[in-house]
Order: C-alpha cells, then sequence, then structure tokens
C-alpha cells in the first residue's frame, strides 16, 4: 500500500488576486469527489466500465499526494518477470521549476489556458482519457498553445493495484481516446495518486513513454483559499522542483501569485522534458 507522507508550507505568501472569470465561481461550484478507484475481479480483468467515454470522471478521492514509490508487483499466474529498467522523473534541471497539472481536462480548463497564455507561461498537463473525450477543445488548444501534454490514466485507478493486463488494457483505453485529439506523440505519463510498480513501468516502457512523479505536492485539492495553495507551493519550492498540481477553480486564481513568487526566487519555469 503507497505510503502517505504529507507536506506541509510553513511560510506565509501575499494574497493572490483573483481572476474575475474565476472570483464568481463559488467552493460548491467545485466537482464532488467520486467513490474510489474500481476493484480489478479475480481473473485480473479489469471491470466493465459503465461510464461513457464522453463522460469525464470526477476528481478522484486522494488525488495526487506525499511523496509517490514504487509497489509490489500484484501476485498472479500470468505474472511479469522481466524487470523493467525505467527510471521514474522526479524532478527537472537546476534552477528550473516545473507546474504540473494532473486530472484534466475539465470545465475549468479554458480558464486556465487562459490565466497561462497571460502568464506567459508553459506548463506540463497530464490528460485523463475519459475528461479528453468529454473535452477534447480543451486538448487542442493545450497542445496549439504550445503546453507539453502528458497521460494519467482511463479511470483514475490505483494501478499497482492492477494485474499487468488489467494495467495494460486501462493504458491503452484512454491513450487511444487522448491521441484522437492530440496528434502530436504522446511521450509522458504519470500513474494516478503516484502508485506504480514494476509492471507500470513496463506497460510504460512498451509505449516507448517516460514516467514522471514529482518532489512537490502542495495539496492544492485540500482548499478552496487560492492564498493557502500559494503559500504551500512558495514554501516547498526549490531548485529542480516538479510541482503537482490539479485543474480547480483556486488552483487557477493561486497561479499568477505562483508564477511571480517562483520567478521572484529566480527560477526558470520549464515543462517536463521528454
Amino acid at each position: 500500500m503507497l505510503t502517505i507522507l504529507l507536506l506541509t508550507g510553513c511560510e506565509q505568501a501575499a494574497t493572490p488576486v483573483v481572476p474575475s472569470a474565476i472570483a464568481s465561481l463559488s467552493p460548491s461550484a467545485s466537482p464532488d469527489p467520486t467513490v474510489a478507484p474500481k476493484p480489478v475481479s479475480d481473473t485480473g480483468v479489469l471491470p466493465t466500465n459503465n461510464t461513457s467515454a464522453s463522460t469525464p470522471i470526477k476528481e478522484p478521492v486522494g488525488f495526487e499526494i506525499g511523496s509517490p514509490k514504487e509497489e509490489p508487483v500484484v501476485s498472479v499466474e500470468k505474472k511479469q518477470t522481466k524487470k523493467s529498467a525505467l527510471k521514474p522523473i522526479y524532478s527537472v534541471g537546476k534552477g528550473q521549476v516545473a507546474i504540473t497539472i494532473d486530472d484534466g481536462p475539465t470545465k475549468y480548463t479554458e480558464e486556465l489556458l487562459k490565466v497561462l497564455k497571460e502568464q506567459n507561461i508553459h506548463v506540463t498537463f497530464f490528460f485523463i482519457g475519459q475528461n479528453a473525450a468529454a473535452f477534447p477543445q480543451s486538448v487542442t488548444e493545450a497542445v496549439y498553445e504550445g503546453h507539453e501534454v502528458g497521460y494519467h490514466s482511463d479511470t483514475h485507478p490505483h494501478m499497482s493495484q492492477m494485474t499487468y493486463d488489467a494495467q495494460e488494457n486501462e493504458f491503452n483505453s484512454g491513450l487511444n481516446k487522448l491521441i484522437k485529439f492530440d496528434k502530436h506523440p504522446v511521450t509522458l505519463f504519470r500513474p494516478p495518486y503516484g502508485a506504480y510498480n514494476n509492471d507500470t513501468k513496463l506497460v510504460t516502457e512498451e509505449h516507448h513513454m517516460q514516467m514522471v512523479l514529482w518532489n512537490e505536492d502542495p495539496k492544492d485539492w485540500a482548499t478552496t483559499d487560492p492564498s493557502k495553495v500559494v503559500k504551500s507551493v512558495l514554501a516547498q519550492v526549490q531548485s529542480g522542483s516538479i510541482i503537482v498540481m490539479h485543474d480547480h477553480p483556486s488552483t487557477i486564481a493561486a497561479l499568477p501569485d505562483i508564477i511571480k513568487g517562483i520567478r521572484k526566487k529566480g527560477y526558470t519555469l520549464v515543462t517536463v522534458p521528454h
């Protein structure tokens, strides 16, 4: 089971100016959390998903939190014996910081892209297959604007709790949806919750992709207060940080002050390299 390490912010930051398009959104406007990811059947096959391919999943319970680490492989008869040589990416270069946005696209992504354009910054998105099918215009716009688009599974399950075959099915299902709207090669994958094992790495390798994790978690999903998001990010940020955040109104509202604060510290904002 994934060990969760909670990180806390410790410095005070200025209250950000909330964009007018977001300021009108009340906390209740945010999507509600979903139930926990579906379990794997005894046969190792991912259970049938009754959600329409055009229906976005809601925000999963837990989100990406703490420090990810490799977990044991699920033991089944068809166990893979090959040892993956893939090395997950936890950081970027010296003096650089990468902002990554998980779980989109959502109904807020268009406003997020607008803010990023105003701030003259590119980020790395990790899109979910079902959400990409529901908001295809946001995917194509993110690509057009020059952002890096990575993959984040189809339904946001704990992949480390799934058999190899179930992980492969999950991986292929969502990726096939995403690439319909992004004609560029998708080369970056982030496992939901940062939960992965040797089988997850093997599947990632088979698709000629790199696994991207993180080394800074401001827990933006835990608050609707943009000032708290700013405070948490700037208290933790350092050279080489890959910051994991999510597509929420409070995060979008916090971004201008986050970007300003990171630049003030002398860091260069980058996307995660291929």
